[in-house]
């Protein structure tokens, strides 16, 4: 099941979970008014094997 949490880079809410869910938890949130997500700030530099193995 998922649950509403709030972005930690926007604050705006958005879900964690399976995905299968969205609209239960987030239905009352106009969708202009969610997190749209944010690719760079999700790459990040990795951990330790991500850096190893150069991905």
């Amino acid at each position: 099941m998922c649950r509403r949490v709030q972005c930690p880079t926007c604050d705006r809410p958005t879900y964690a979970g399976c995905g299968n869910h969205v609209e239960q938890v987030l239905g009352d949130v106009p969708h202009d008014d969610r997190c749209q997500g944010h690719a760079s700030a999700q790459r990040g530099e990795g951990g330790f094997l991500g850096r190893l193995l150069g991905r």
